[in-house]
C-alpha cells in the first residue's frame, strides 16, 4: 500500500477562467503555472515560447552554420542512439539540407562507440572529409573528445541539453540552456528542442526560408520531448501541443509509414508517443544501429522503401521485447540470489543485454521503489551500466559523490549511464548503499512509495463534465502527470475479476453522498481483491470517461485501494 499525500486544497485562485472548474485551476497553480498563464495553458494554440537568441552562443552558431553552408564545407551531424538523439539528428540534418547537400550524419553505436562523442568515430568522420562537426543531444561533458576532433582539423559546434560538469565543457561554440551564463527563461528543453531553437534562429535570419519548414520540425520535437521525459510544462508544453498537431496531420512520410505499420489510427496523444512511437524508435539503438530511424524520419526514400524501413523497425521492437524478458529474468535471479545492496541495489548481471538493461532497471525501480543499477562486463575489462532512480533521489547527484569509481557517467536525476573502472564494482556498490542510507536516515519516507492526490472528490465533481474538463490539462507527462483523485469511506456494491485470466478487478462503490462510481484496476486482482471484498474502501485513481457501445460512463482507473470504515 502506498503512502497517500493529499495536496493542499486551500490554495486561492484570484483569476478564474470561464468554463474551467476551480479545482482544475488549482491543479494548474500547484504545478507552477502562473495565473496570468492559465488561458495560454489550456489553449489549443498556446503562445508560450521564448526568443531563441537568449540562449548563449545561439546567434553565433546560426551565423556560423549559414556561413559554412555557403562556403560548401562538408558538415557532419553527430547524434545519439535514443529517440531524442534520432529526432535531434533528423531535425538538424533536415535543417542543413535546406542550405547545402554537403552534409552527412553519424549515429554512434551503443555497443561499438558507447554514449556520446567518441574518438574512434571522429577518426572515421574526419577521414570522410568532414570539416565541421555539429553535435546534437550530446557533447556537453566531452571536452577531451571535442579537443581531439579539433586536432583532426574539424571545427566543432556542440548543442546539448544535459547537465554540465565542471572542467568538462568543450572549448567551442556551445548551445545548452543549462549553461550558468544563460538568461534563457526555461532550461528543460529536450536535445531536439535545443536543435529546434537553432532552426528557429536560422529561420529568423533567413528571409528566404519558408516558415512551413520550421513548423514541419515540430513533430520531431514532440516525440523527443515526450520520449526523453523532460517536463511537459512551460515552453515544452507549447512545442508538444503543436507537435502533436503535426503528427496527426501525418505529413512526415516516414512517420506516417511507421504509424501505418503499427496500426496507429485516430488522434495521437502524448501516451501514443510514450507507449508506441518512442519505444519503436528506441528499439533500434537498443538492438543495433539507430541510423534506420534517421533514414525513416528524414524521408529521403520512396514510399516502398519507407514502408520496408517501418516494417524493419517494428520487427526490431518485437525482438527487443523478447530479449528484455530474458534480461529481466537474469536480473531478478541476481537480485534474489546475490547481495546487490539493501538501499540501492547494484545488480551484477553477466548476460544482461546492454540495450534493454535501462528498461529493466526502470521496472525494478518501480517495484522496489529504490534506485537500481544494472552492470555487466564490457570487453575492455570495465563494467558498463545503467541506473534508474525514484523521484525523491537524484541519481546524478549520488554519482557525483561516488568518488573515482567511474571512467565516465552522464544523465540526469532519474536516469544515468556509466562505466565502472576495473575492480571498482564493490566500492561502487558500497558507496551507493552509504549515500542512500544517509538520505533514509534523514528522511525515512524517501524510500516509501507515495501517491500524490490532488483532492478528495466532491459530489459535483463525480460527473462526466468534470472528467471531461480534466482534458484541458493535456498533454500529460513528466511534471504534468495525469491527476489522481480519491473517494473515501465508500461502500463496495459489487466486484468481480475480469480478463482472460482474471487478472483485472472491476468494482463499483457507493459514496457517502449516494453516488455510484465504477472502478477498474488493471492487473489488480491479486493485489486488491481481499481489500475490495472487505466491503468498505478508500479508492484513489484517475477519473476518466469510459465509452462502450455508444454509452459514456464515469470511471476511476484505480491507482490504489485501502480498507476503510464509515466515519
Amino acid at each position: 500500500m502506498a503512502n497517500w499525500i493529499l495536496a493542499d486544497d486551500n490554495i486561492e485562485i484570484e483569476q478564474e477562467l470561464r468554463g474551467v472548474p476551480v479545482s482544475v485551476l488549482k491543479i494548474m497553480k500547484r504545478r507552477g503555472v502562473p495565473e496570468e498563464m492559465f488561458e495560454d495553458f489550456v489553449s489549443v494554440a498556446p503562445k508560450n515560447t521564448y526568443d531563441p537568441f537568449l540562449l548563449p552562443d545561439l546567434k553565433e552558431v546560426c551565423e556560423r552554420i549559414l556561413a559554412v553552408c555557403r562556403e560548401g564545407k562538408r558538415i557532419c551531424v553527430y547524434g545519439d542512439y535514443d529517440a531524442d538523439g534520432v529526432t535531434s539528428t533528423t531535425l538538424m540534418f533536415g535543417l542543413l539540407k535546406q542550405f547545402t547537400d554537403n552534409v552527412t550524419y553519424y549515429i554512434p553505436s551503443r555497443f561499438d562507440d558507447g554514449y556520446g562523442p567518441n574518438k574512434e568515430a571522429f577518426k572515421k568522420i574526419a577521414a570522410d572529409g568532414v570539416e565541421v562537426l555539429i553535435t546534437v543531444d550530446c557533447g556537453i561533458t566531452s571536452g577531451e573528445e571535442i579537443e581531439f576532433a579539433k586536432s583532426l582539423g574539424m571545427e566543432c559546434i556542440v548543442t546539448d541539453h544535459h547537465i554540465l560538469r565542471d572542467g568538462m565543457t568543450p572549448d567551442c561554440l556551445t548551445v545548452n540552456p543549462r549553461r550558468s551564463d544563460s538568461i534563457y527563461p526555461y532550461a528543460e528543453l529536450s536535445g531536439c528542442g535545443v536543435a529546434f531553437k537553432i532552426a528557429q534562429g536560422i529561420e529568423r535570419m533567413c528571409e528566404g526560408m519558408d516558415r512551413s519548414v520550421l513548423n514541419g520540425f515540430l513533430d520531431l520535437v514532440a516525440i523527443s520531448t515526450v520520449a526523453d521525459v523532460v517536463p511537459l510544462l512551460d515552453e515544452n508544453r507549447t512545442l508538444v501541443k503543436y507537435g502533436l498537431e503535426m503528427i496527426n496531420r501525418r505529413q512526415r512520410r516516414g512517420l506516417d509509414a511507421l504509424m501505418t505499420e503499427l496500426s496507429l489510427e485516430g488522434p495521437i496523444d502524448a501516451s501514443g508517443i510514450s507507449f508506441v512511437i518512442a519505444p519503436n524508435i528506441n528499439a533500434l539503438g537498443r538492438m543495433g544501429s539507430a541510423a534506420a530511424g534517421v533514414e525513416l524520419l528524414s524521408g529521403y526514400h520512396s514510399d516502398e522503401e519507407l514502408a520496408e524501413l517501418a516494417a524493419e523497425i517494428a520487427e526490431t521492437n518485437r525482438r527487443r521485447k523478447k530479449i528484455q524478458e530474458e534480461t529481466a529474468r537474469i536480473c531478478r535471479n541476481a537480485l534474489e540470489n546475490d547481495d546487490p545492496g539493501e538501499y540501492a541495489p547494484v545488480i551484477y548481471a553477466p548476460g544482461a543485454h546492454e540495450g534493454v538493461a535501462g528498461i529493466v532497471a526502470g521496472s525494478l525501480k518501480e517495484e522496489l521503489n529504490k534506485p537500481v543499477c544494472i552492470v555487466s562486463p564490457a570487453e575492455d575489462g570495465t563494467l558498463k551500466g545503467t541506473g534508474r532512480s525514484t523521484p525523491g533521489i537524484n541519481l546524478h547527484m549520488l554519482f557525483e559523490n561516488c568518488g573515482d569509481v567511474f571512467d565516465r557517467f552522464g544523465g540526469h536525476a532519474g536516469a544515468c549511464g556509466f562505466t565502472v573502472k576495473e575492480g571498482k564494482l564493490e566500492e561502487f556498490r558500497a558507496k551507493m548503499q552509504e549515500l542512500v542510507k544517509e538520505l533514509v536516515d534523514k528522511d525515512p519516507s524517501v524510500l516509501e512509495k507515495s501517491l500524490y492526490i490532488e483532492k478528495e472528490l466532491e459530489p459535483e465533481e463525480l460527473t462526466l463534465s468534470f472528467a471531461k474538463s480534466l482534458s484541458l490539462l493535456e498533454p500529460f507527462g513528466e511534471g504534468n502527470p495525469v491527476p489522481l483523485f480519491c473517494v473515501r469511506f465508500a461502500k463496495v456494491t459489487d466486484f468481480r475479476k475480469i480478463g482472460s485470466e482474471g487478472q483485472h478487478l472491476k468494482f463499483t462503490v457507493k459514496t457517502q453522498d449516494g453516488i455510484y462510481l465504477s472502478c477498474i484496476s488493471f492487473w489488480g486482482s491479486d493485489k486488491f481483491y481481499d481489500i475490495v471484498s472487505s466491503g468498505h474502501v478508500d479508492v484513489a485513481g484517475e477519473l476518466n470517461i469510459n465509452e462502450y457501445r455508444g454509452r459514456r460512463q464515469l470511471q476511476m482507473k484505480v491507482a490504489d485501494v485501502r480498507e476503510s470504515y464509515y466515519g
